[in-house]
């Protein structure tokens, strides 16, 4: 028991002090102490009312996580709430864990007559033959999150011990990964943004709230996560931009190792400007002084400061360059 409590304190620090990237990487193997397992992931489930439930964002470790996303989407069919208490869907481990929230569940894919052969054949292509599951214990009906813990051979199941150690660890690692992801989305240097989605550079999504997820599905109806959609990926990614601008919202961009930040806001229309402000949005997007500007106005620069700090905050962007790259945009 000592063993496991001090895993439970080396997860909360854990959760306090390492980025998103490493963050995985630390805890998985802090699991493995206890819980022998080749692979692992965390993911998010939302339902959206339209198109059922989506896996929206995920982290794995010692597997690919966009191999293991894609793989899903071949292999898994529609998946929905039915009621309160019961999930549609082709993965039966996953059906068991969401009835057992809070509790591990353990399935084997290979000689299970009561697996669709979808779900052995996803299981064969992600070699995930064994898999320990468990369901975060909330009440949120349009939400969920998921531990998946893979062995890659048939016969080395899991066994008694392990769910019950698993029924310990895995509850304290739902509050790590919250306690984690809140600490950053808090640090997020834009503040005024309205939306946050944080991926790998191929679009693989492994953080999205709420806000970003109908923004992306307002402007790309046929949009399915867990990626990020090809366009904007394509516009973040050049080298002279790193802000996507469309019709219902724009995003601006961080690269930060090997991951995106991304911002989300709904795009401002240049309507939604005063007189003088557009004209000053039009003579910083050309780079002018607050000195200049105010000259040519009859203003103090100090006011012409201000004006600016109004015209960020209503476009959710920091200085001139994304100006400038707003306003080319808006004006085409």
């Amino acid at each position: 028991m000592d063993e496991i409590n001090q895993i439970l304190l080396q997860l909360y620090e854990t959760a306090q002090s390492a980025s998103i990237s490493e963050f995985p990487e630390i805890i998985f193997p802090l699991i493995k102490d206890r819980v022998k397992f080749d692979s692992g992931g965390f993911c998010d489930f939302n339902q959206y009312p339209q198109s059922g439930l989506k896996l929206v964002s995920a982290v794995a470790h010692n597997v690919s996580v966009e191999d293991k996303l894609r793989a899903r989407i071949e292999y898994l069919t529609y998946e929905k709430f039915d009621n309160r208490n019961s999930l549609a869907t082709d993965d039966p481990a996953l059906a068991q864990a969401f009835r057992q929230k809070g509790r591990s569940v353990s399935l084997g894919v290979l000689g299970n007559d009561r697996l669709k052969p979808n779900v052995a054949a996803y299981g064969i292509k992600t070699s995930s033959l064994q898999t320990l599951t468990m369901v975060g214990n909330t009440t949120d009906r349009k939400s969920f999150q998921t531990i998946s813990l893979w062995r890659s051979k048939a016969n080395f199941e899991y066994t008694p011990t392990d769910e019950a150690i698993a029924n310990i660890v895995l509850p304290h690692v739902f509050q790590a990964f919250s306690i984690h992801r809140q600490i950053h989305a808090k640090n997020m240097e834009d503040s005024v943004s309205s939306g946050t989605v944080i991926c790998s550079l191929s679009g693989g999504i492994h953080f999205i709230d709420e806000t970003a997820a109908d923004l992306l599905h307002s402007e790309f109806l046929d949009w399915s996560s867990p990626f990020l959609p090809s366009k904007v990926l394509e516009k973040l990614g050049t080298t002279s931009e790193k802000i996507y601008i469309g019709k219902q919202f724009t995003v601006t961009a961080q690269l930060k190792g090997d991951l995106l930040f991304l911002n989300f806001r709904r795009t401002t229309s240049i309507e939604k400007l005063s007189l003088t402000e557009l004209v000053i949005a039009e003579m910083l997007a050309q780079n002018e002084t607050y000195k200049a500007i105010a000259q040519r106005l009859g203003n103090q620069p100090a006011t012409v400061r201000n004006q600016a700090h109004n015209i960020y905050v209503k476009f959710g962007i920091s200085g001139k360059a994304e100006l400038a790259r707003i306003m080319k945009s808006l004006s085409r």
